[in-house]
This record gives structure tokens, sequence and C-alpha cells, in this order.
């Protein structure tokens, strides 16, 4: 015990001793639970928008891996070197769970490893915003009805139309709550009644969703009933079965449930038979009450040689990433903190995330990112919002991450204003005095499940303009999948900056159908993009010596057009098998070498195919494998790669093996050929609870022959490291 103290207190003091030089980029933003009808939802929130590949296995199990690909991610994400841990403890209806988020740097398909302590039927989906997956523990809250998940206020699950806990057993519908939430409730319930009378059944559903999620009150009993009516009309009786028979384990006596128990007969359900009322039920803004910490401390050492970086990657279904000549090492600390303070009336946050990296040779060259650092403050009534501090911007856009002060002002139910105004954070070139001002206008339920923004935004240098946009986004999302579009334009350059379109279906035998448009200028259009090629220090001094015309002329020239097309299918092949394939397009333009970012050429028109088969409890009952062939076609080469991957818990899941091996094989219109040959090994241990060991290592070896030369190259890539639960 004492020696697992003095780690803690050794680790603490590591962390900031490394942050004090700088505080590297993050991809998991926030993982938030909350009950959905009988089941349990986990939003996990990433920097930028993400795409579900697959899930292994479907069936019930204690170990699931989730393939994602980051398709919008900033640059200095996609470089990341140290993998991510999310730690929820046990609560109520919530089992216990982590997510790991395994590092790749430069490449944008991830795998993400979800540990649950207790055999759980899992369902992994699109969410409704392009930078959320969902995790739905499928039936988790149905043995719970009472309990609210830890951690997170209930107006969470509003983002998703869907069946909602709205009070305890037994609650009376005249149960006393604040003027405010009371004021709210009946205005939320007024608009679903109109709804409801003219037929308007996607409306009224999102507004019963948001009264549900409210703290307790006397509009809570009425809209229980009203949410199963409004799926009933909707033509969904499945999802109104669900609602009728949550409202008879909620509310068991009095006319309510008589005219429920008739509904439900009229649709030829027998009523299930009411269970026992669960002993010492609270409230639920009784049960969140009060203040809650969160928090992980890691470090890690890496060692051997560097991998390549780039100003911009797009899959293109093949790691084409390598190890460079440069040696490295480096002392890696990520920092993880999050206190919440939560009443009936109010929810207040404070996070700080981030990494330092203290270099221990001249040739490493590691930079540093502080993700987050901020304190929220929300209103659960009126949905009044303000954040101070480090943070990313309200919803997605192109809005990137800035130190200032973001306000949400509600117009009405379903209709948000924001405000955002501060100091860019990490900007790819530095120059001084940027400020970022942006406004954006938010609406729920447009059409039915369709919402969306659209979004101003302002930067400037030393006054002046930078980057001059206005942005729109729309979202649908419901049970059967997703569709997010994106447009953003920039004034300043009279052009497109970004176009992307995302869509995610399921299909029959649990069959998803994917589908992504994009198209953007890499990195994204700003005048300061001219101070790349220029070397000069300002705007101010770059606009001395060249007109504005040729400023704007040098920052085209150091900016890619991105663009890419991808179609996906993925369908499990029984209990155990689950197969994906996909075709992709990309093109990238040319780019210079920046800061830490190597030069690249155009690629030219890349068509890739990948097919992908995975096996899961082949041998026991936590191991899962991936067999990958991807093929890759451009007008300067043509290649090809056969990969395993494979993960596999032993002792209860204290330890975690993934070895894995990658060939790929080049041939150049030049002639030459190039094969390269990468075994690796990942391992973890859970030293305890809460302290985990783990490690990497990876050997490349490469062959190069060509018409006039030949050379081979081995080089070694490892790391070592301990993470602790704080809390």
């Amino acid at each position: 015990m004492q020696s697992r103290d003095a780690i803690k207190r050794w680790l603490l003091a590591s962390v900031f001793a490394a942050l004090t030089q700088q505080a590297g980029a993050q991809t998991l933003s926030e993982v938030s639970v909350a009950v959905q009808g009988d089941d349990v939802v986990a939003h996990v929130s990433f920097s930028g928008s993400v795409r579900l590949v697959q899930q292994s296995p479907t069936v019930p199990t204690q170990f699931v891996q989730l393939q994602i690909e980051l398709l919008t991610a900033d640059e200095a994400v996609l470089k990341q070197m140290v993998a991510e841990s999310r730690h929820v403890a046990a609560a109520g209806a919530t089992p216990e769970f982590t997510l790991v988020l395994n590092a790749a740097p430069n490449t944008r398909m991830r795998q993400m490893t979800l540990q649950l302590r207790e055999v759980t039927q899992v369902r992994a989906r699109q969410g409704k915003s392009p930078n959320v997956i969902d995790i739905v523990l499928v039936g988790n809250a149905a043995a719970h009805p009472t309990l609210a998940p830890p951690g997170e206020k209930p107006g969470t699950a509003a983002a998703q139309p869907g069946p909602a806990l709205p009070a305890p057993a037994g609650t009376p519908a005249g149960v006393l709550a604040s003027a405010e939430v009371e004021a709210r409730a009946a205005e939320l319930m007024a608009s679903a009644r109109d709804a409801v009378s003219k037929g308007r059944t996607e409306a009224a559903i999102s507004q019963l969703n948001q009264l549900l999620l409210l703290p307790p009150n006397s509009a809570t009993q009425d809209a229980q009933e009203m949410m199963g009516l409004a799926w009933e009309r909707s033509g969904d009786l499945a999802r109104a079965k669900m609602e009728y028979e949550l409202y008879l384990k909620l509310f068991r006596s009095g006319e309510g449930a008589q005219r429920v128990a008739q509904r439900l007969a009229s649709m030829g359900v027998a009523p299930t038979k009411p269970e026992a009322p669960a002993q010492a039920a609270q409230p639920l803004a009784a049960q969140q009450s009060g203040v809650k910490y969160t928090g992980s401390v890691a470090q890690y050492y890496f060692g051997g040689k560097s991998r390549s970086q780039s100003l911009v990657n797009l899959d293109s279904g093949i790691d084409q990433s390598t190890l460079t000549k440069t040696t490295e090492s480096a002392l890696v600390t990520n920092l993880d903190l999050g206190a919440r303070y939560t009443t009936e009336a109010s929810d207040i946050r404070a996070v700080f995330r981030g990494t330092g990296s203290a270099n221990l040779s001249e040739t490493s060259n590691n930079t540093s990112i502080l993700n987050a650092a901020y304190i929220d403050y929300r209103q659960t009534a009126s949905g009044m919002a303000a954040r101070v501090g480090r943070q990313s911007a309200i919803n997605g856009g192109l809005l990137g991450m800035f130190d200032g002060v973001s306000l949400t002002y509600p117009v009405r139910p379903g209709l948000r204003v924001n405000v955002m105004g501060g100091a860019p954070a990490n900007p790819l070139v530095s120059a001084p005095g940027e400020r970022l001002f942006a406004a954006m206008v938010e609406a729920d339920s447009i059409i039915g499940n369709l919402s969306g923004d659209m979004y101003l935004l302002n930067q400037s240098t030393e006054g002046i303009a930078n980057r001059r946009a206005i942005g729109t986004e729309l979202r649908y999302s419901d049970e059967r999948g997703s569709l997010y579009a994106l447009l953003d334009y920039d004034q300043l350059f009279h052009a497109v900056n970004a176009f992307s379109v995302q869509g995610s279906m399921q299909g029959a035998g649990q069959t998803t159908y994917t589908l992504l448009l994009d198209s953007r200028k890499a990195p994204s259009l700003q005048v300061t993009n001219a101070l790349i090629s220029s070397g000069a220090a300002s705007l101010n001094a770059l606009l001395q010596t060249q007109s504005m015309e040729e400023v704007l002329a040098a920052a085209r020239a150091t900016t890619a057009q991105a663009r890419q097309i991808l179609f996906s299918v993925s369908k499990p092949l029984g209990e155990k098998w689950q197969a994906t394939g996909d075709i992709r397009f990309s093109d990238i333009g040319e780019l210079p070498a920046v800061g830490n970012f190597e030069a690249t050429p155009a690629t030219g028109a890349q068509y890739g195919l990948s097919l992908q088969l995975t096996g899961s409890n082949l041998y026991s009952k936590r191991d899962i494998n991936n067999f990958n062939l991807s093929l890759l076609s451009t007008p300067f080469f043509h290649g090809a790669q056969l990969a395993y991957n494979n993960l596999t818990g032993f002792a209860d899941n204290k330890i975690t093996l993934e070895p894995s091996m990658r060939v790929y094989v080049q041939q150049d219109v030049q002639g030459s050929r190039m094969t390269r040959v990468t075994p690796g090994l990942r391992a973890s241990y859970n030293w305890s609870k809460r302290t985990s060991v783990m490690g990497e290592c990876m050997v490349e070896h490469s062959t190069n022959q060509g018409p006039t030369n030949q050379d081979t190259t081995n080089s070694v890539f490892f790391y070592f490291g301990l993470r602790h639960e704080l809390f």
C-alpha cells in the first residue's frame, strides 16, 4: 500500500514538472452516461469527426473492440503517441467499464477496446453528432429502473429521441419542484400537446424527452404516458410498448395506469406484471447532488526511432507511415482531471487535460498541447450555460480550440444561440495578437429528427483579418442511422474551406452501410499560412513588403486540396465472425515542410480496396482476431498489405496481449520495389483496480530494391509506462 502511495506521489510530481514545460493532443474528449429506456448509453465524444467501422464481437461479452476512423481530426491529434483511457465506475444501472483508445501516429484507423466487469450485450452505433459514437449497454437499465447514471445529468439523453427515465417509482403527480423546473415543464408539455394534436409526433417526442429529463415535477407522469402515445401514433409500436411498460413500472396505480394498461391491451400486448417497489429509492436530483471527482495520471518513456509526420493524412486503406532515422528519447506525462458539482438547479464542472513532453535527447522533437482547462456552468431548467478557459468550440464545424469564453442562451425550446470569443489555441502558425469571435444559431427538430446550426467566425491577428467564414451543419439521427453534412465558406479567400457528407445506415441482419464524401483545404485557409513560406514573424511585417493579394496567394500556395470518397459495408457472419469491406478514393495536393511536419508531394488519385475479417472468442472467452488485406493504386506506385492483429485477455482481463504483424509491398513506376515487415507487441497489466502498466515494441525491417541501388534498414520503436486512476 505504501509503495502504491509513493508511486502516486511520484507521478503527480512528474506531471506538474512536465506540464510546466509545455502542456500532446488528445483524441477522446469526454464519456457521458445516460439512461434511455431499458438501456444505458455511453456517449463517447472525440476531438473531431469519426466513423464507426465495426464492432467485435456482437454477442454478450466482457471484451469489445471497436474499430474507428478519424475523419476530420486535427493533425496534432493524428500524431498522438499516447494511448488514452476513460474509466467509469459502477453505479445504479451503469456497470463498471474502461475504454482504451490505442495510439497509432499518422494513421486515421484506430482500435478502441471496451472492457466490462460483467458479461453485457453491447451495441455500438454512430452518434447524433459526427464526433460522437454511442455505446449501448443493452438492457442494463431494466433491472434498475429507479436509478440514475453516475456523474451525468439526465438532460444528456435528450440528444436522442427515445424512451427516458422520468422519476422514481411511485412519484406522485403533485410532486413539488423548483419554480424554474415547473415553468420549464409546463412550457414543454404545452408544446408537446400541440405537436401531438397536429400529428407532428417527431417534434412531440423531442419535447417530451426534454421534459422527462428534468428533475421530477408535476408534469412527469402525464409526459411519460404521452410519450407512449406519440410513439404509437408514429407507427412504432415496439417503442410505444416500451414506453407504456416503463410507465407501469414507475406509476403502478391510478387512472393513468388503467389507461396505459388498456392501450397495451388494444395493441394486443399483455402488460408486464409490476415489480415490487425498489428499496430506498431516491429522487434523481438527490442521487446526483454533491461533488464527484474523476482523474488519471500516466507517464511513458518513448525510445528508438521516431515515426514520420506530415501535415495532412487521409487514410488510403493502408498504413503507409514508417519509422524515421531520427532517434527518439522522451518522457511523456498525461494528466486528466475533472470535478463536478450537481444540484437540482445547476451543474458545474471543472476539467483539465494535457500532455507534457520532456525530451531527453537533442534529436527528439515531441510537441505538447494543453487540450482542455475550463470551468463550465449550466442551469438545469433553462439550459443557459457558460464556459471559461481552454476549450473546444461548442458543437462541430471548423471553429477549432481556443482560450476564452463561450455562452449558450436558449431562445425557446429547441432553439439556442451560442457565442464564443477569445484567442485561437495551438494554431499551425503562431502570430502575435490573435483573436477569435464566433456566433452560432442551433436548432433541434427542424423537421422531425433533423437538427443543425449556422455559424459566423472571424479570426484576426494584430487587427488584420486572418479567417472570416460562414458555415452550416445539418444532423439527422434515428434508430436506423445517421447523416451529417458540413459546409464552411471563407469570405477572405472566396473559396469553400470544407464540404463533407457522412452517412451511416443499419440494414437487415445488422449490416451497416457507410458513405463519406469529403473535400477540404488542408490545412484550413488562413492568411497566416503565408508566414510558412515567407519566414516573416507577423502579417504586419509581411505586408510591409507584399500586397494583400500577394499574401493571399502565398497562403493558398501552402494549402492543399484534400478529397476523399468512401463506401463501406460491415456485416456479422454468425456469432464469432464479422466481415467489413470498403472502397475509397483520395487525392491530396502538394504540401511544404512546416515545423515538425515533413514535405509531401501530391499523391494524385489514389484508389483503395480493403477487406477485413474479424473473429471473436475463437479459442477463449476474451480474444479478438483481425485479418486484413488492402490494395492501393496510385499514378506513382501500387501497394498491397496483409495484416494481422490479435487482442487477448488473460486472468480475468488483468493482462492483455496484442501481437501484430504487417507486411507491406510496393512497386513504383521506376521499377523500384519496397518490402516492409513490421511485427509488434503491445501489452498491459492491471496491477490493481486503479493502476496499470503498459508498453509496446515495434520492429521494422525494410528492403528497397531499385535498378541502381539496394538497401536494407532495421528500426525499433518502443514505449513503456504507468497509468493510475486517481479517484
